[in-house]
């Protein structure tokens, strides 16, 4: 299985949004791994392509209430 890894941009990313986030993105099909940069106020994730998308992982942030750039 060949994964991707998908560097999303999470402007309002805080420490207290980290055990949120991580829940919601760990239940999108296909996420292998996510880890966070609050310094660079990113997520990093690793994602079979053949189960779940950018736009998925992506509508999953804003479903939890939080803005992607």
């Amino acid at each position: 299985m060949r994964t991707k890894t998908a560097i999303i941009s999470i402007p309002d990313l805080t420490s207290e949004a980290i055990p949120k986030l991580d829940e919601v993105l760990r239940g999108v099909a296909g996420v292998e791994s996510v880890d966070f940069s609050l310094e660079r106020k990113v997520a990093v994730l690793e994602f079979d392509p053949t189960q779940s998308n950018i736009d998925g992982l992506l509508r999953a942030i804003l479903k939890a209430g939080y803005r992607v750039s």
